[in-house]
């Protein structure tokens, strides 16, 4: 029996798109090295000028892809062959370590995503206080969503 008339043609779409819809993770890197997915953020208070330096920095940076209010709707996110992570999600934002976050920050995306490498040795050249502070400001869109 043919597989398309055996669960309709609803179905067959439901199950084409899903298909096509990227896992909830595959913005997210894989290749975390254990002991850096284990670090814990020294920087995990941001004062309110941290806050207003990486507001310009997200908008500049980051707000292209993962939006203004860091839902993932960025004015390029559809451009992308992964969608860029929504920090606004609650819960996937609690499977995501800070060290997973640091490391996607200082490697960038790979060959999984268009993201760029923030880390020294990028052209961005961040030093890992900045990075760890830039996962603090990131964490603060999920929190506000959960307020």
């Amino acid at each position: 029996m043919n597989l398309l008339r055996s669960i309709g043609s609803a179905g067959a779409i439901a199950a084409l798109l899903l298909a096509l819809t990227p896992p909830e993770s595959a913005a997210a890197r894989d290749d975390v090295p254990a002991d850096v997915a284990a670090r814990k953020n020294p920087s995990a208070e941001l004062s309110a000028r941290d806050v207003r330096y990486f507001t310009r920095q997200f908008k500049g940076k980051c707000a292209r892809c993962h939006g203004i209010d860091g839902s993932g709707g960025g004015e390029e996110a559809g451009e992308q062959d992964v969608p860029p992570t929504d920090f606004t999600d609650t819960a996937r934002m609690a499977k995501r370590s800070d060290g997973q976050l640091f490391y996607q920050i200082l490697m960038g995306g790979g060959e999984r995503c268009a993201m760029p490498a923030f880390g020294p040795e990028s052209s961005h050249g961040w030093n890992e206080e900045k990075i760890w502070r830039m996962v603090s400001f990131v964490r603060r869109f999920a929190q506000a969503k959960s307020d």
